[in-house]
């Protein structure tokens, strides 16, 4: 039990920090520039909301992601190549391919649902 705690207070450090620094842009980002003030956080998106911070956020990830599941559905087919009959080797492939689309589809169901529900909010609220 020991070691689990450990390693995962290892792995809360290393994910701490770029929380922390997420949340310092989202909150400078908020926060409107004076006319020629050069050292104001300009958003890359061009909108300063949250909304389009989030919605900017998750495209990057789709953008990321989808090569590298791409990749991971392609080496999962190497696996199905190479196995030859190999019960083990198939049964490793066949869970290698699975998690591969299933990665694919929350990624892809998180971006979807992102945009459903920015789009919702926006209606209600009105222009």
């Amino acid at each position: 039990m020991n070691s689990r705690m450990n390693l995962f207070l290892r792995r809360l450090m290393m994910f701490a920090p770029s929380l922390l620094l997420l949340l310092v842009v989202v909150v400078h980002a908020q926060t409107p520039c004076a006319t020629g003030d050069s050292n104001c956080l300009q958003s890359p998106t061009g909108n300063i909301s949250l909304q389009g911070f989030i919605a900017a956020a998750l495209m990057a990830m789709v953008k990321i992601a989808m090569p590298i599941i791409t990749i991971f559905i392609v080496y999962s087919g190497f696996l199905f190549v190479t196995a030859q009959g190999n019960k083990a080797k198939l049964e490793t492939a066949k869970t290698n391919f699975f998690y591969s689309v299933l990665g694919a589809l929350l990624i892809l169901s998180a971006w979807v649902l992102a945009n459903l529900i920015g789009n919702t909010v926006t209606q209600l609220l009105g222009p």
